[in-house]
């Protein structure tokens, strides 16, 4: 099975700060392209070691690609203790309706702690809380 590529998705382009190019968390890539990354093949050494979730895994739906769901998850910690999910603050309501929110009950069905970022709202919710 072909491995999934990005694509025209650049959710995560916006949200995770990159020191090599000096692009502070929260705004968007100055590489970042209607069609996608414009240096994927040289893209900083940051960017090469993140782990998108739908990237990572051939049984996440389609509809779970992060700029078609609002929603970009990634693992937390050294050990893969938690998941981050960061909300396009342009969708706020992302988590709140599908497929989010399933992937949202699904993510608390198996980790113990899951971090929401939305824009500067942070929380952080527990499984069973």
């Amino acid at each position: 099975m072909p491995e999934r590529v990005c694509g025209e998705c650049t959710l995560c382009c916006r949200f995770y700060a990159v020191p090599e190019i000096a692009k502070p968390e929260g705004a968007w890539c100055p590489h970042c392209t209607a069609a996608g990354c414009s240096v994927h093949a040289s893209r900083p050494q940051s960017c090469r070691n993140f782990d998108c979730f739908w990237l990572m895994d051939e049984g996440f739906p389609e509809e779970l690609r992060p700029d078609r769901c609002g929603v970009v998850a990634y693992w937390n910690g050294a050990e893969h203790e938690s998941v981050v999910l960061h909300v396009d603050p342009d969708r706020p309501d992302a988590l709140a309706k599908p497929p989010g929110s399933d992937l949202l009950r699904a993510l608390l069905g198996h980790y113990d702690r899951v971090y929401v970022v939305c824009g500067e709202t942070r929380v952080m919710l527990r499984r069973g809380g």
